[in-house]
């Protein structure tokens, strides 16, 4: 009799567990890999060369406009480009018009929350006859497209991928709010394509279309669930995992990485912000594990005292740093980013 109680008490912890890995994994959802289009790659560039001037950037993304068909594409286009080009020129009727374009095609957008006004220009837009329809209509869009919420990764192979060879693994997450379409554009090298298995991801709560955040609770387990499918179903080195992303995705990766929640080789930080992680024992312990850390800066950044202090700790407790602070940028990718991401790669995959 007792026997058989422990074979149910046993039979039900089974169950359990069985029943919260198949809950969590339906929260996390495998998307099929995307290829950057080259073409539109080239235009960003340009529009990039003249993006203080937003008559001539205007011009370039409704060239786009007439060529892409791809959603994220169009979103890039209308929100990030045209709405807010017409808003510095004070074109609101025109950048509220485009927007609502986009409305048409089913995109919606980040509106900011009652503590934060955004985009930047919202406030002009308020005084114009139909935003209050439109606004409403993108809280519709909004809450249909959260209905179902799932946090996402795309997995993009190196070329000429051999599953009998293992690979660095390069884990991309974004920032307070981003996509895996703006990490691909961010993050594009032709080292990347050739040498890594790179894992974008995005997090499950819409705020706009393409414009994602992490569950606030619950991000460490689902990105920790996502690296165990990766590091099951593909050829990774494990020994030579670097942990990537900006801002927000900056201090991810410390939590990760510092933590020792998902073992790294590196942690590669873009701007990162509030890391929130100052017990010295975890800096000690990740210096003794060899763990590397490339932290790319701004000097105008309004996180860079923060960031400051985070390269301070990194050589108060032994480890290996590459701080480079680049002059007049802010809280953004600089010129020639690629460069310094090679670099980067290149210092923290390097045997000492």
């Amino acid at each position: 009799m007792e026997t058989m109680k422990i074979f149910k008490l046993i039979l039900l912890l089974a169950c359990s567990i069985f029943c919260f890995n198949t809950i969590l994994s339906q929260n996390i959802n495998n998307i099929d890999y995307k290829p950057l289009d080259k073409d539109f790659l080239l235009l960003t560039e340009e529009m990039s060369e003249y993006e203080s001037n937003d008559e001539k950037t205007i011009k370039l993304a409704l060239k786009g406009l007439k060529k892409y068909d791809d959603a994220s594409i169009r979103y890039n286009l209308i929100f990030w480009k045209l709405s807010f080009h017409y808003a510095n020129l004070g074109k609101y009727q025109e950048c509220l018009e485009v927007l609502k374009k986009g409305q048409d095609e089913g995109l919606f957008y980040y509106l900011g929350t009652t503590n934060r006004e955004y985009p930047p220009y919202r406030k002009e837009l308020k005084k114009l006859d139909g935003y209050e329809t439109f606004r409403i209509r993108n809280e519709e869009l909004k809450n249909l497209a959260n209905e179902t919420r799932n946090t996402e990764f795309m997995v993009q192979l190196p070329n000429n991928y051999d599953q009998n060879r293992t690979y660095p693994l390069m884990f991309i997450m974004h920032g307070g709010i981003g996509s895996i379409a703006g990490l691909q554009y961010s993050y594009f090298s032709e080292k990347l394509q050739t040498d890594f298995i790179v894992v974008f991801t995005q997090g499950a709560k819409q705020f706009g279309s393409y414009t994602r955040g992490y569950d606030r609770e619950n991000w460490q387990n689902s990105i920790l669930n996502i690296y165990q499918q990766i590091t099951s179903n593909y050829a990774v080195d494990t020994t030579q995992v670097i942990l990537a992303g900006p801002s927000a995705g900056g201090y991810r990766s410390i939590e990760l990485g510092l933590n020792n929640i998902i073992p790294s080789k590196g942690l590669l930080l873009s701007f990162a912000v509030n890391p929130r992680v100052w017990d010295s024992t975890l800096y000690k312990n990740s210096a003794e594990r060899g763990l590397k850390v490339a932290l790319l800066c701004g000097e105008n950044d309004w996180a860079i005292e923060q960031q400051k202090k985070l390269g301070y700790w990194f050589d108060k407790y032994g480890i290996k740093n590459r701080f480079v602070v680049f002059p007049e940028e802010g809280h953004n990718f600089p010129e020639n980013w690629t460069h310094y991401l090679d670099t980067s790669l290149d210092f923290i995959l390097k045997d000492d």
